[in-house]
């Protein structure tokens, strides 16, 4: 097996203090999406030193610091994001917002502390790669905004990338242990709002109306057999029916129900199949119970798919690192990323992060109370330090 350019010994020894004092300073003070300006500047103020260079980028939330190597080569971006969520943090967490109604319960603060130890570690070791490192501090991530900014900004137009690395902590994998796979990682996201329109009238006449609770009801069930009779079983599809919104009163057949949700696809041809079979059997079905259908396709992220070539050199880093028994492929997730856009934009590698302590209580993403160890920082930094190095460094023999 090769020998790893990092130490993570080595990294807990230095950086674990400056590491957990950033965290608990951006978990403290969380921001909701698009408002994360404190949270900018509080990086900002850290990187404003030699050998790091803020770049100049036209946004109000966001950064992206340039760490220079030895010579010229090839550009590798790490990229977190920076956004919290309006959910109010469990008292007895060891760290809590101090924001009331907002928290970092998708472990952003983690993903924060991640990439400024990987710019940490590498700035100390610039005489082991040509090229550069950007870090990348995104916004907005939760309402799938922040990646469109930063590229809109011309972020990727101005400082080219040859490689773009992403990964986010996962409650569901035990602490210490590293997923990495080829192929698709995440789901794309597209929403759906559907009008069943009807002909109301008296609940004790049914025979009078056209029902569209009836009507909308069947739609729901019928869509089932979107994922389940259009997707190709080995793909992960999930369509999810999330508001119902019909009727004012219990002796009144409404005029019209609303239906609004998601659907997840991993696959260009998967997306379009099911998005066809979607519109079919919403309108067939309306039309068999005498009611129309108004679907309106809200069309949101694409997949987050690894490259191929990314991918097996940044596992194995990740092997030369931590060993072979620690680097695992958790299967595809239908939640959904913008990392995506910028991983369409050059070739990517979206890694997931364990947290799951034995023994203690799991809690999902998004949880009040969910809030991982300090420990992991120095681990996560490590990796993403070390996948780095190894992309930099693909086509070159590095002294160890």
């Amino acid at each position: 097996m090769e020998r790893s350019f990092f130490s993570l010994g080595e990294t807990e020894r230095v950086l674990a203090e400056p590491l957990a004092a950033l965290r608990h300073e951006l978990h403290e003070h969380p921001e909701r999406s698009g408002q994360e300006r404190e949270t900018t500047e509080r990086l900002r103020a850290r990187f404003n030193q030699a050998p790091f260079e803020i770049l100049p980028l036209p946004l109000t939330t966001g950064l992206a610091v340039r760490i220079p190597g030895k010579g010229p080569g090839k550009r590798v971006a790490i990229r977190a994001d920076m956004d919290a969520l309006p959910v109010a943090e469990w008292e007895q967490n060891p760290i809590r917002s101090q924001n009331d109604g907002v928290m970092h319960a998708c472990g952003h603060d983690m993903h924060m502390a991640f990439v400024y130890g990987a710019g940490l570690l590498l700035s100390r070791n610039r005489d082991r790669f040509c090229g550069e490192v950007l870090l990348v501090f995104q916004p907005a991530e939760e309402i799938g905004e922040g990646a469109r900014q930063m590229l809109d900004a011309g972020l990727f137009e101005r400082y080219p990338v040859d490689h773009i690395l992403g990964g986010h902590v996962k409650p569901e994998l035990s602490a210490g242990r590293i997923s990495v796979r080829t192929g698709p990682v995440m789901a794309a996201l597209d929403g759906f709002f559907i009008e069943i329109l009807g002909q109301g009238g008296h609940g004790a006449c049914p025979h009078t109306c056209r029902d569209p609770i009836v009507a909308a009801a069947a739609t729901v069930l019928a869509l089932q057999t979107v994922a389940s009779r259009t997707s190709d079983p080995s793909l992960a599809c999930a369509l999810s029916v999330c508001r119902i919104q019909g009727g004012e009163t219990d002796n009144v057949i409404p005029d019209r129900v609303i239906l609004e949700g998601t659907m997840r696809t991993v696959d260009d041809d998967q997306r379009t199949a099911c998005l066809d079979r979607f519109r079919t059997v919403v309108e067939s079905t309306a039309a068999a119970m005498g009611c129309q259908a108004r679907i309106t396709f809200q069309r949101g992220m694409p997949p987050v798919v690894n490259d191929d070539r990314t991918a097996r050199i940044c596992r194995d880093r990740a092997r030369a690192l931590l060993g072979e028994d620690r680097i695992t492929a958790l299967p595809v997730d239908t939640i959904s990323e913008d990392f995506s856009l910028f991983a369409q934009r050059a070739p990517g590698c979206y890694i997931g992060i364990g947290t799951a302590r034995p023994g203690e209580n799991v809690y999902p993403l998004h949880s009040d109370r969910f809030c991982p160890g300090d420990e992991l920082l120095p681990l996560g930094a490590t990796v993403f330090a070390e996948m780095a190095l190894g992309l930099l460094n693909e086509d070159k023999e590095i002294g160890l």
